[in-house]
C-alpha cells in the first residue's frame, strides 16, 4: 500500500473509531431533556440532526399534544443484544393531538443470511410505542417521513385498549391514526418462518454449515428423541421412553395441526417410513412405543431397520406451526403495529421485515393505499383478525418468497381489496371466514413459490414429508361449522406458478360466492371443485380450465 493510502486507512480508522465511541454512550438523557418543556402541556420538540445512542431500558416519555421534528436525527439502538432482550425507546399512553415528523432508527435485527449477528432472534426492540387504557383516550396521531432500518419489532405500535380474555372485542379504539410517507426497511419482529428449522434438521445434508449450526442451536431439541433402534420386522421403536414417556395420539380434529404426532429423520429409515412424514403413537411403553399412519390405528410394522441415527421429534405442532417465532420472541408484528384502532389510514409507505411486513388487528375504518411491500421473510401484505371496513387500493406486494403474500384472518367484514398487485408470495393469498368481502382488479403473479420442490425456496410439509402445495387464492373457515358470504371475486388476473395446487379454492360453508370475468393464465388455471356452498356463480372466467359445474351458472 502507498504511504498516502497508509495514512488514510489510519484516519479512516480513527474515525470509525471516535464514532463508535460516540455512540457507546447512552444519549438517553439529553434526548429526554429535549421533551421535557413540552411534557405535560404540549408543544414543539425538535431533535437537532446527528446520531443519538438509545439502550430503551426506560422508554422517554410522550405526551399529548406535541409535535416532535426530528428530521436528520438517528436513533440507534444497542450494537450488542442478547437473550429476550427488550427496549422501547419512547413510549406513551392515552396521547391524543400527537405528531411525529422524520427520523430514523437503526437496529441489527437477527439475519439468517448473516455469518455474525450482533441481536439474538428473540431481540424485541421498538421505537415508538403508544397505548390505551380502558377509560382512556388515544386519537389524533400521526407519523410522516420516519424511517427505519433493521429494527426487530415494530418501529411504530398504537394499541387501544383490548378486552381482557376476548380474541376480539376492543374496549377503548385509538381513534384517527395515519401513517404518511414512512420507509421501515427490514424492520419488525424477526421470524424463522414455518417449518424452517425443522427442515434444516430433518434433512441437514441440503444445508450449508452455517445452516446446520442455526438450527441445532434454536430450534427446541426438547422435542427430540432418540437414538432409535428400529428392527426389520418389527412394530417396536426402540428408546429411552421412561424419563420424558410420548403420550399416546389422542383421537381429535387438532391431530392434523400435529398434536401428539412424530416424525422421523437420519441416515436411513424403514422403506415403509417417509422421513418427515407425521406418525400417531398407539403404544407407550418405557422402552419403546408403536405407531400408526393414524391415532388409534394399525401399529405399522416396519420394512428394512434405521440407520444408528434415527431419532424421532415428537409434538409437530411445537416444531413446526408454532415454532414460526424464535422461542422467547417479545410482543408485536411487523414494522407497523395497529391493534385495535378506529379510522386508520396507512399511505405512501415502503415496508419490508424479516418477519411478517405490517400487521393491522381488531381495526376499524382502515385505509391502505398507495403502498410497497418490498419484502418479507413472513407474511407481507397482512390484515389480521377480526377488522371491519377496510379499503385496501393501490399497493404493490412483493412477497420475495415469504409466508402468505396477502392474509385477511378470521372474520373480518366489509374488505374492499381493489387494483393492487401481488407477486413472488409463498403460501398464496389466504381469506379466512369472511363477511363482505370484494377482490376486484388486482394482478396476482405467482404467489406459490413456498411449494417449489426446492429446499431453500420451498418448505416441506409434515404432514406428508414432501412439499406444501398451496392455491393462487383460498377461502377457509376457522370455527367447526364455520359460514362466510357475501363474497365478489371479480376482474383479477391471476398467473399461477407451476407448483400451485389450484388457481381457486374455496372451503365449505360459503354462501353467495361470484367469481366472473377473471384471466386465468400459468400451468395451473382451475377452480377448484366447490362442495358444501350455496348461491355460488363462476363465469365468463377467460383461461380457466375447470370442468363443467353441474347447478352452477
Amino acid at each position: 500500500m502507498c504511504e498516502w493510502g497508509a495514512k488514510m486507512s489510519r484516519a479512516i480508522g480513527v474515525v470509525l473509531a471516535m464514532i463508535a465511541g460516540a455512540l457507546s454512550a447512552d444519549d438517553s438523557a439529553s434526548v429526554a431533556a429535549l421533551f421535557a418543556a413540552a411534557a405535560g402541556k404540549g408543544g414543539v420538540v425538535t431533535i437537532p440532526s446527528g446520531d443519538y445512542a438509545l439502550d430503551g431500558a426506560k422508554p422517554l416519555p410522550l405526551a399529548s399534544g406535541m409535535t416532535v421534528f426530528a428530521y436528520g436525527a438517528r436513533f440507534h439502538f444497542p450494537d450488542q443484544l442478547g437473550d429476550k432482550a427488550r427496549a422501547v425507546l419512547f413510549a406513551g399512553e392515552n396521547i391524543s393531538d400527537f405528531r411525529w415528523f422524520g427520523g430514523h432508527f437503526v437496529g441489527h435485527v437477527f439475519d439468517p443470511s448473516k455469518t455474525e449477528n450482533a441481536w439474538e432472534p428473540n431481540a424485541n426492540t421498538r421505537a415508538i410505542l403508544i397505548t390505551t387504557t380502558p377509560d382512556g383516550r388515544t386519537e389524533n396521531l400521526t407519523f410522516r417521513d420516519v424511517s427505519s432500518d433493521g429494527v426487530a419489532g415494530a418501529v411504530i405500535t398504537v394499541l387501544g385498549a383490548e378486552k381482557p380474555g376476548s380474541d376480539r372485542e376492543v374496549v377503548t379504539y385509538a381513534r384517527n391514526v395515519t401513517l404518511e410517507n414512512c420507509t421501515l426497511e427490514r424492520s419488525g419482529k424477526f421470524m424463522w418462518d414455518y417449518g424452517y428449522l425443522w427442515q434444516i434438521t430433518v434433512w441437514p445434508e441440503e444445508y450449508t454449515e452455517q445452516e446446520r449450526s442455526i438450527a441445532a442451536k434454536y430450534f427446541r431439541q426438547d422435542l427430540v428423541h432418540g437414538p432409535l433402534r428400529i428392527d426389520a420386522g418389527d412394530d417396536r421403536v426402540f428408546f429411552e421412553n421412561a424419563k420424558r414417556p410420548l403420550p399416546v395420539s389422542k383421537i381429535r380434529p387438532e391431530a392434523v395441526r400435529g398434536h401428539d404426532a412424530v416424525c422421523f429423520f437420519g441416515d436411513a429409515l424403514p422403506t415403509n417410513l417417509v422421513r418427515g412424514r407425521q406418525y400417531f403413537v398407539v403404544e407407550s411403553a418405557p422402552e419403546f412405543i408403536r405407531i400408526a399412519e393414524q391415532p388409534g390405528g394399525r401399529a405399522i410394522r416396519f420394512v428394512g431397520a434405521a440407520s444408528p441415527n434415527a431419532r424421532l421429534i415428537h409434538d409437530l405442532s411445537n416444531a413446526w406451526p408454532t415454532l414460526f417465532a424464535p422461542t422467547g420472541s417479545g410482543p408485536g408484528k411487523g414494522a407497523f403495529d395497529l391493534t385495535g384502532c378506529q379510522k386508520v389510514v396507512v399511505r405512501g409507505c415502503r415496508l419490508s421485515a424479516l418477519g411478517d411486513t405490517m400487521h393491522i388487528q381488531k381495526s376499524r375504518g382502515v385505509i391502505f393505499s398507495g403502498n410497497h411491500i418490498m419484502g418479507s421473510r413472513m407474511g407481507a401484505f397482512f390484515l389480521a383478525e377480526f377488522c371491519k371496513d377496510a379499503t385496501i387500493t393501490g399497493n404493490t406486494v412483493d412477497g420475495t418468497n415469504g409466508s402468505r403474500v396477502m392474509s385477511v384472518e378470521k372474520s373480518c367484514e366489509d374488505v374492499t381489496i381493489v387494483g393492487n398487485t401481488f407477486r413472488n408470495g409463498g403460501r398464496g393469498s389466504w381469506i379466512n371466514q369472511p363477511r363482505n368481502f370484494v377482490l376486484a382488479d388486482n394482478v396476482f403473479v405467482d404467489n406459490t413459490t413456498k411449494c417449489e420442490r426446492d429446499p431453500r425456496r420451498g418448505r416441506r410439509s409434515y404432514t406428508t414429508g414432501d412439499y406444501e402445495r398451496y392455491a393462487e387464492l383460498y377461502f377457509t373457515t376457522y370455527e367447526p361449522g364455520g359460514r362466510y358470504g357475501n363474497v365478489v371475486v371479480r376482474n383479477n388476473i391471476f398467473t399461477s406458478g407451476p407448483c400451485a395446487e389450484h388457481a381457486i379454492t374455496f372451503a365449505p360453508g360459503g354462501d353467495t360466492l361470484l367469481v366472473v370475468d377473471n384471466v386465468f393464465k400459468g400451468e395451473v388455471r382451475d377452480i377448484a371443485p366447490i362442495v358444501g356452498c350455496e348461491h355460488v356463480t363462476i363465469r365468463g372466467n377467460v383461461g380457466e380450465s375447470s370442468a363443467e359445474r353441474p347447478g352452477q351458472k
